[in-house]
């Protein structure tokens, strides 16, 4: 196998209930160079649930499958058995969410390095595919050096740091400083990449190969575009991306997915005066065709103005 490289320098992080195959296309087309499917259990895996399939990626290139569980037998096994649906395996070692860690799963396999290094080394033996682990600096405290001397000891061939404790949840600022180039495995920094400059100081401090988009790109989805084009997109690009993600959710999951664009909006409207009343009202629709009705209405305001096809900050946004 090839020495693993993350593919690019700005990708876009696994979020429950977040990062499906709709937003990640969006993202992608916004100028993500690679992504992660949604934290998927082995065990769901292994038991063949239906949701399995929706969740692994399609058709998609430079995106991995990411897995939970504390099992190393059955994660090696769930890896195995949806590899061919992935770019690499992902086994995610950071997620603070009290129902994940009472499984022994997530951010709790920290305080446990020994199942830590197991889970690694049986999934490295079952896959062909590069496996990568997420993890948090430590649990409690920052162990970060304990836990990345252990991860690399067990062949893992990369580990995205999220600069928090897994007791910080997500308070706090998130530690930049950390100096990954120590280690010879290809790192991604993440946490409060929230701008364009965020991300270039984080690569820049952190010394990690990539950066992890998360939160950041659920509140403005076009920072991609804003990273490798140093400007903002028009409204008209907005407004059809917008449209599109509506579309997306549709054709894969039915008339009855419009309501997860709520979790989106936010995004798509920021910087535009008036965005808040527009998002008071969009919670309210029911439909596609209200959406996209509503969706157009709005945006067109800005394109009947001279000069207005452009985003900037604006109060009342």
């Amino acid at each position: 196998m090839e020495r693993f490289s993350y593919p690019g320098i700005v990708g876009l992080a696994p979020m429950a209930g977040i990062s499906n195959k709709a937003f990640r296309t969006v993202c992608r087309l916004w100028g993500a160079q690679f992504s992660f499917s949604e934290m998927i259990s082995a065990e769901s895996v292994l038991l063949d649930l239906d949701v399995v399939d929706e969740m692994l990626p399609f058709e998609e290139e430079n995106s991995a499958v990411q897995l939970y569980g504390s099992d190393p037998k059955k994660l090696a096994l769930a890896a195995k058995k949806v590899q061919h649906r992935a770019s690499w395996i992902d086994l995610n070692a950071a997620c603070p969410v009290k129902k994940v860690i009472k499984k022994n799963a997530g951010a709790a396999l920290l305080k446990d390095l020994e199942r830590l290094r197991d889970i690694v080394v049986a999934m490295k033996n079952a896959c062909e595919k590069p496996i990568t682990v997420k993890i948090r600096i430590g649990f409690e405290k920052n162990e970060l050096e304990k836990i990345m001397d252990v991860l690399v000891s067990a062949g893992v061939d990369g580990v995205e740091v999220h600069g928090r404790t897994a007791v910080q949840m997500y308070s706090g600022k998130a530690q930049w400083n950390l100096n990954l180039e120590r280690w010879n495995v290809p790192t991604a920094i993440s946490g409060d990449l929230y701008t364009v400059e965020d991300i270039r100081r984080a690569l820049e401090i952190s010394k990690a190969s990539a950066a992890l988009v998360a939160r950041g790109a659920l509140r403005k989805p076009w920072i991609f575009h804003e990273f490798f084009h140093t400007k903002a997109p028009t409204v008209e690009q907005i407004r059809d991306m917008f449209l599109f993600h509506a579309r997306l959710l549709k054709e894969r999951e039915g008339e009855k997915s419009f309501y997860k664009l709520r979790q989106f909006v936010a995004g798509y409207t920021h910087g535009f005066f008036g965005g808040r009343e527009f998002r008071e009202r969009f919670m309210k629709l029911e439909g596609f065709d209200a959406i996209e009705s509503a969706i157009r209405e709005f945006f067109n305001r800005f394109l009947m103005s001279v000069g207005e096809n452009t985003v900037r900050d604006r109060t009342n946004a």
